[in-house]
C-alpha cells in the first residue's frame, strides 16, 4: 500500500417486474425528513463541486500523473480527491456458496421454510468502481436487463461481480445471486453521497458498497469517525429506512506502510476506515464458506479481513458472510465468470439478504422494515463464531443466518411461541416496559437497534481519541420475577480490542444492544431508558425471541370496543370479522410452516377461505385503523 490517502474498495412463479411500486416507493420516502435532506443535499453538492476543481487541479499540474490506473494486486485505482496537505485521496477496489453459507436458500422455492421469497420486485442499489455489465445473460430476462445504469459509469469486472452476488439469476447455477430475482441500481461512485441522499429519499431500501475512504497515509484514518462516516449518519437519519451496507476491508495482514505499521502494533483490529465507521451503517467481514453449521468453529475467518474496533470502541465490523472464492458475473463479455475474495464480496451478500427479507415482511404485513429493524434483526439472529461467545472485533455479531431471521418475521405476533418486533419511540426523560414470559432450551433474546443522529464533529487527526459519537445512548435490561438483572453485550473498546465481552452492566457505546438469557423459564420484564439528555424523541425497535414466548403487556390489549374477533372456528367457507366497522383490511393467511397462501382485501368483514384445503391456519389482519392481529383458525368442509 502506498503512504497517500486511500479510498478503497473493500472488497409461485417468479415474477420479472423490475421495481418496487411507484406507490411502495411514495410511502418509503414519505418518512424522510425533506427539509433536512435540501439542507444536506446542498452541502453535499457544494463539497463534491470544491472536490472535482481540487481533482482537476492537481491533475493539470501533474500531467504525469493518471487519474486512473490498475495498481499491483490488480485493483481499479482512482484519484478522487486532493487533501489541503496535497495527500491524495484514491478510490480503489478491495455465489451459490454465499446463499448456503447464509442459510439464504430457506427462503427460495422449494426451501426449508417453503416460501417463494427471491427478491421479487426488490431493488438494490450497488455504488461501486464502475457500472455492472447490464447486458450479461445473468441480468436479461424477456430481453429486458435487470440492472439499470443511473449515472453512465464504466463497465467494471468489480461492479459486475458484486451485482451478480446480489442477484444474477442463476443461468449458470453456482453463479446465482442471493437475491435472484432482484433487480439492481447500479452507481459509480464519483458522487456516491449525493446520489445516495437522492435515493433514499425516493425510497431505496438498501445498496451495497464495497470500499470505504480514508487518508491512510496517517495513523489515525484507523477507525476514525472521519467526515464521510458523519455524512452516512446524516443521510441515513434523515431517511430511516434506508440501510447502506459497507465492507470492512482487506487490510490485515498488509506488508506496506502504514498498514503494515498498524498491523504489527495491533495485531489485526483497528483496521476499518471511513464510511466502515459510521453508526448506522452495517459493516461486513469477510469468512469462508460454512455448507453446515454446527457451531462457532464451523466459520473460518479470512485472511484478510480488517477487524475492528472503531475509535470510540463500537463493534465493527458487526456481521460475517462468505466472501472467500465466490463466484459471480464478470464484464469481459456477456457469458464471464469468475472468482473473487474479499471483504467487497461479503458486502452484497448481506445485501441480497436485506432484499429479502424486507421482501418477506411486506408479503406478511404489507409494509417495510425501519433500517434500524432490518440490521437489528440480523444482529439478533446472528449465529455465534469467533472464539468467545458473543460478539467481538473479529466476526462482529456472527454468521449471518437468513432462515432464523426469517422466522423472526414470520412469528411476530402470534398468540404463542412467538417473536416480538416493534418500532417504536423513546421520549427524553421516559421508561418503556414490556412483560413476557418465556421458557424452554433456546435462548431468549432481547435486544434494542436504533439509529442514531450524527455526532456533532468528526475526527480530524487525532490517534484513537477518547470521544464517545454515540448522540441518544438508550439501554436495555431484562428483570427476571426474582428480581435478578441481565444487562446486554458489550466489548471493551481500544483498551482491550482482544478481550472477551462483557455483559454485567449497560452498554454506552452501540447503537445494538443484545440481552441473551440461557434457559429461560418464567416472567421477564424489558426496560429501555435513556443515559443524559435525548437531543429529540428517539425512535428504537424492540426485538424478542425464544422457542416458547409470550407476552403480558396491557399495551396489548385493546379497548374492549376496539377488540377484533374472527368467527366461526372451524371455518368452512368464509371468517367474519365483528367490530369491523367497515373498516378496509388486508388480510394475510398462511399455512402452518408460513407459507403465503392467501392475500386479500377485506371491506364487509367477510374472508373467503372456501379455496383452501382442510387443515391449520395462521391469518394476519391490518386495518386502516393501524390495528394488526394474528389468528389461528382450522379451515374444514
Amino acid at each position: 500500500m502506498k503512504n497517500k490517502a486511500l479510498y478503497t474498495l473493500l472488497l409461485m412463479v417468479p415474477l420479472f417486474s423490475f421495481s418496487q411500486t411507484k406507490e411502495e416507493r411514495e410511502k418509503i420516502a414519505s418518512f424522510s425528513n425533506k427539509e433536512a435532506n435540501t439542507v444536506l443535499g446542498k452541502q453535499l453538492h457544494e463539497e463534491e463541486v470544491a472536490r472535482k476543481a481540487r481533482v482537476e487541479a492537481y491533475l493539470k499540474n501533474n500531467p504525469n500523473v493518471e487519474r486512473v490506473f490498475i495498481d499491483a494486486k490488480m485493483n481499479k485505482t482512482e484519484i478522487l480527491d486532493v487533501l489541503p496537505n496535497g495527500e491524495l485521496i484514491y478510490a480503489k477496489t478491495h455465489n451459490a456458496g454465499a446463499a448456503t453459507t447464509a442459510r439464504a436458500t430457506s427462503l427460495y422455492d422449494g426451501g426449508n421454510l417453503g416460501l417463494n421469497i427471491q427478491g421479487q420486485n426488490m431493488i438494490a442499489g450497488v455504488w461501486d468502481g464502475g457500472s455492472a455489465r447490464n447486458s450479461h445473460q445473468e441480468f436479461m430476462v424477456n430481453s429486458a436487463s435487470k440492472v439499470t445504469i443511473m449515472d453512465g459509469g464504466t463497465e467494471d469486472d468489480h461492479a459486475t461481480h458484486v451485482a451478480g452476488t446480489i442477484a444474477a439469476q442463476g443461468i449458470v447455477s453456482n453463479a446465482r445471486g442471493v437475491a435472484f430475482n432482484a433487480s439492481i441500481n447500479s452507481y459509480d461512485w464519483t458522487a456516491d453521497l449525493s446520489e445516495m441522499l437522492t435515493a433514499a429519499a425516493n425510497g431505496l431500501l438498501m445498496s451495497n458498497h464495497s470500499y470505504g475512504i480514508g487518508s491512510l497515509g496517517s495513523i489515525w484514518f484507523y477507525g476514525a469517525y472521519d467526515s464521510r462516516a458523519r455524512q452516512i449518519d446524516n443521510i441515513t437519519f434523515n431517511n430511516p429506512y434506508y440501510l447502506p451496507v459497507v465492507s470492512a476491508g482487506n487490510d490485515r495482514g498488509e506488508t506496506t506502510a502504514p498498514g503494515s505499521t498498524q498491523n504489527a502494533a495491533k495485531a489485526g483490529y483497528d483496521l476499518i476506515f471511513g464510511h466502515g465507521n459510521a453508526k448506522n451503517a452495517l459493516t461486513v467481514a469477510a469468512v469462508g464458506q460454512v455448507l453446515n453449521y454446527t457451531g462457532a468453529s464451523s466459520v473460518p475467518m479470512s485472511s484478510f479481513s480488517s477487524w475492528g474496533p472503531s475509535d470510540d470502541g463500537r463493534i465493527k465490523p458487526e456481521i460475517s458472510m462468505k466472501g472467500v472464492n465466490v463466484r459471480s458475473t464478470l464484464d469481459t463479455n456477456d457469458t464471464a465468470y469468475g472468482f473473487m475474495s474479499g471483504t467487497s464480496m461479503a458486502s452484497p451478500g448481506v445485501t441480497g439478504v436485506i432484499t429479502l427479507l424486507q421482501q418477506y415482511h411486506n408479503q406478511l404485513y404489507a409494509s417495510y422494515m425501519k433500517s434500524a429493524t432490518t440490521k437489528g434483526l440480523i444482529l439478533h439472529t446472528a449465529d455465534e463464531a469467533g472464539d468467545f461467545t458473543g460478539p467481538d472485533y473479529q466476526f462482529g455479531w456472527g454468521l449471518i443466518n437468513a432462515e432464523s431471521a426469517a422466522k423472526v418475521i414470520r412469528d411476530k405476533n402470534l398468540p404463542t411461541n412467538r417473536s416480538v418486533i416493534e418500532e417504536l419511540s423513546l421520549g427524553n426523560g421516559t421508561t418503556y416496559t414490556k412483560t413476557i414470559t418465556a421458557t424452554g432450551s433456546e435462548p431468549l433474546k432481547v435486544s434494542i437497534s436504533w439509529t442514531d443522529p450524527a455526532f456533532s464533529g468528526h475526527n480530524t487527526g487525532v490517534v484513537d481519541p477518547s470521544t464517545k459519537y454515540l448522540v441518544n445512548d438508550l439501554d436495555v435490561k431484562v428483570t427476571n420475577a426474582a428480581g435478578t438483572v441481565y444487562y446486554p453485550w458489550k466489548l471493551q473498546g481500544m483498551a482491550a480490542y482482544y478481550d472477551s465481552p462483557t455483559n454485567n452492566s449497560t452498554n454506552d457505546t452501540d447503537v445494538f444492544e443484545r440481552v441473551d438469557i440461557e434457559n429461560p423459564s418464567g416472567l421477564y420484564t424489558i426496560t429501555v431508558t435513556h443515559k443524559g439528555t435525548l437531543s429529540a424523541n428517539q425512535n428504537f425497535t424492540l426485538i424478542a425471541s425464544s422457542n416458547n414466548l409470550s407476552t403480558l403487556n396491557v399495551n396489548d390489549m385493546q379497548d374492549v370496543n376496539e377488540q377484533i374477533h374472527f368467527y366461526p372456528n372451524p371455518a368452512k367457507d368464509f371468517l367474519y370479522i365483528n367490530n369491523s366497522n367497515s373498516v378496509e383490511a388486508t388480510v394475510t393467511i398462511l399455512d402452518m410452516a408460513g407459507r403465503l397462501v392467501s392475500k386479500q382485501t377485506t371491506r364487509n368483514g367477510k374472508i373467503s377461505v372456501s379455496e383452501l384445503v382442510n387443515g391449520n391456519y395462521m391469518l394476519i389482519y391490518i386495518d386502516t385503523k393501524g390495528r394488526e392481529i394474528s389468528h389461528r383458525f382450522v379451515k374444514s368442509s
